[in-house]
């Protein structure tokens, strides 16, 4: 039985640059629509939604092309 360990520390930083993705576009898209109503956070949800998925995806890219071997 062999236990090897191939993953290294690259599920931790994963995680570490998922949340920073979600964070970052949070902000991002806070500045960028500034709510001072329902309809402005309405806008600001969408808006980071929208960012948050362009950040996952560049992510996933970028992970998929440091993992191979």
């Amino acid at each position: 039985m062999s236990n090897t360990n191939d993953g290294g520390c690259l599920p931790v930083l994963v995680f570490i640059l998922y949340a920073i993705v979600i964070i970052g576009s949070g902000v991002l898209s806070w500045n960028w629509t500034e709510p001072e109503s329902f309809l402005g956070a309405i806008g600001f949800m969408i808006v980071w939604g929208i960012l948050s998925y362009i950040g996952h995806f560049i992510l996933l890219g970028i992970i998929a092309v440091v993992s191979e071997k």
